[in-house]
């Protein structure tokens, strides 16, 4: 019985098969060992070696299995990860943009800001030209009457 040492039903399932014999899911584990010692193919030695191979080559393929599922979950992490980082660039450029804009926007806030200065400037150095202009055709038409009255007052001591 120490050929079973470390067997899952599987594995006597597969024995019993090798014997020669028929076995269904049906069986159970018991019924697989009286099934086993019961072959006219049995042999313990033999027995015991195809035990050791079966065993081996089920334990060979859970552990090629288990691999095969880490290598899938690190390439689906790796997925992932790769989306996750494509995602934070893709985050990071629409800031970089948005920065630019609203740098753009300053920039051209600060053009229209000083346009508009430049403007009132100008407007206000033409309001005080003309200002300036004003007093002198007020003072040059003060002159004149003031000259027209001196004249006429002069008209009037000589028609006297």
């Amino acid at each position: 019985m120490s050929i079973f040492v470390g067997a899952r039903k599987c594995d006597l399932k597969i024995l019993a098969e090798e014997l020669g014999e028929t076995v269904n899911d049906s069986h159970k584990l018991k019924d697989l060992k009286k099934i086993i010692f019961a072959s006219k193919e049995y042999d313990e030695e033999s027995a015991k070696e195809w035990m050791d191979t079966i065993i081996n080559e089920r334990k060979e393929k859970e552990e090629n299995e288990i691999r095969q599922e880490e290598i899938a979950e690190r390439r689906r992490q790796d997925e992932i990860q790769i989306a996750e980082q494509k995602r934070q660039e893709e985050i990071a450029e629409r800031r970089r943009q948005d920065e630019i804009q609203m740098a753009e926007r300053k920039r051209k806030k600060k053009q229209e800001i000083e346009l508009r200065k430049l403007e009132y400037e100008e407007r206000k150095r033409k309001d005080e030209m003309e200002f300036e202009l004003q007093k002198i055709r007020l003072g040059a038409e003060g002159r004149s009457l003031n000259s027209n009255s001196v004249a006429n007052q002069n008209v009037k001591k000589y028609a006297n």
